[in-house]
């Protein structure tokens, strides 16, 4: 009870000396022109301490008296009155020629007048110099303060925080050469200044200026690997906004998939019983596979570079197909197909062989001996002293009368799918 007498009576004094001076809420008359400027002491202070104001000038000399309003957050739209209809001759004169105006009382005082509990933002300060019975201003001094909390103050503006924060795109990650614009965002969005963009401690490009609230800048240079980027705000007027720094982005940058260098093209003779291969070149290969093609389908187990063709190729299109891999991904090339020819003719490894009597009336068999590749089916000649004999066709011959004293051979034909054929002739035998 005896805190709020206390109050009650603070606040009715000064009510009570403001009005000695006929003004207790409202201006020192129509506003005029700013004449100069006020210096408030202390710099930075308290709600609850004295304040004093110091004009850069003297009052025009019609001006007898003084008046002080002060405008802000909680009081009336029209400011209220600090100082009342005040003579000019009560105060000191500063070095500067200017007045030494102390307030009476203090700004927690003139908060509670006003009936509001809360000083925050800024405040003016407006000395109005006039006449004693002439509200009509001769010039005015003003200062403002700023109430950076409910109990503190500074004669200087505040410096606006700022906060900038990092996007890239594409984001979080990109093939190496890739544009990658990176955008900063500052709020506010009115704070002026320059952006740097930075790759760990490495400036990316010269800093850019922002506009809007952002600035952006696209690089293709970032190296392959992880990256920390960052953005910082650099404001033109430090007194006016901070400066401020983006958390770290990580960035990852990864080699570009493998380039087909040379395409793939199968190389060597194209027929059975050869080894072809799939020729192809890549870069940035850390490995390649390989698959071969017949007629457009995969060759089960072909999964070598080089590829030995088999009778079951003969005639059919062959192709190959190389895959290079990376960290990053798969590049494939095929190559065009090629129809497999056949195969070298069949070699005789021992030679064919006539069996049986080598007598008229006896069945003379023909031996074919052994191929390689193996045959899988004959043909057979008979010959009589080099001379075909008409209709001796098969593995077997009966000798005949004409055949005595003569001499017999067989020119054996080997056969295999996708070779070509194979000849040998036996030695010849004597019938008697």
């Amino acid at each position: 009870m005896h805190v709020k007498a206390v109050r009650r009576s603070l606040a009715a004094t000064l009510v009570s000396v403001l009005a000695a001076g006929a003004f207790v809420l409202g201006t020192g008359g129509a506003e005029a022109d700013v004449i100069g400027s006020m210096e408030v002491t202390p710099a930075t202070g308290t709600d609850t301490q004295g304040i004093l104001l110091t004009t850069s000038g003297a009052c025009p000399d019609t001006a007898t008296n003084i008046i002080v309003t002060v405008k802000g957050k909680g009081f009336p739209d029209g400011g209220q009155n600090v100082v009342g209809n005040a003579p000019t001759t009560i105060y000191n004169t500063a070095p500067n020629g200017g007045m030494e105006v102390p307030l009476t009382f203090t700004m927690r005082d003139y908060a509670n007048v006003a009936g509001f509990t809360t000083l925050e933002g800024r405040y003016d300060f407006t000395l109005t110099c006039r006449t004693a019975f002439n509200g009509t201003s001769l010039g005015d001094f003003t200062a403002p303060i700023w109430f950076t909390s409910n109990t503190t103050y500074q004669n200087t503006a505040p410096v606006t925080a700022t906060t900038t924060t990092l996007a890239a795109g594409p984001a979080s990650s990109a093939v190496q050469g890739t544009a990658v614009k990176l955008t900063a965002t500052v709020a506010p969005a009115a704070a002026v200044g320059t952006v740097r963009f930075l790759d760990g401690t490495t400036q990316l490009g010269t800093p850019v200026a922002v506009s809007g609230g952002t600035a952006t800048l696209t690089t293709s240079a970032l190296a392959v690997g992880t990256h920390t980027l960052k953005a910082a705000f650099t404001p033109s007027d430090p007194a006016v906004y901070g400066a401020s720094a983006s958390a770290p982005l990580s960035y990852t940058v990864k080699i570009k998939p493998p380039a087909v260098v040379t395409a793939a093209k199968v190389t060597g003779t194209v027929r059975v019983a050869s080894t072809v291969t799939c020729s192809v070149s890549f870069s940035g290969a850390s490995s390649t596979k390989y698959a071969w093609l017949r007629d457009g389908k995969t060759v089960s187990g072909a999964t070598a570079r080089t590829h030995g063709l088999t009778s079951t190729d003969y005639a059919h299109k062959i192709a190959c197909r190389a895959t290079a891999t990376n960290t990053t991904g798969s590049t494939a090339s095929t190559s065009p197909s090629v129809t497999v020819a056949v195969g070298p003719a069949l070699k005789n490894v021992a030679k064919p062989s006539i069996a049986g009597t080598h007598r008229v009336g006896y069945r003379q068999t023909a031996r074919p001996g052994s191929w390689s590749p193996s045959a899988t089916s004959y043909s057979y000649v008979w010959k009589r002293d080099g001379w075909t004999i008409s209709g001796a066709t098969h593995s077997t011959y009966t000798a005949t009368r004409s055949d005595r004293g003569h001499k017999l051979t067989v020119t054996i034909t080997a056969k295999r799918t996708g070779y070509s054929k194979g000849t040998a002739t036996t030695a010849s035998v004597k019938i008697g």
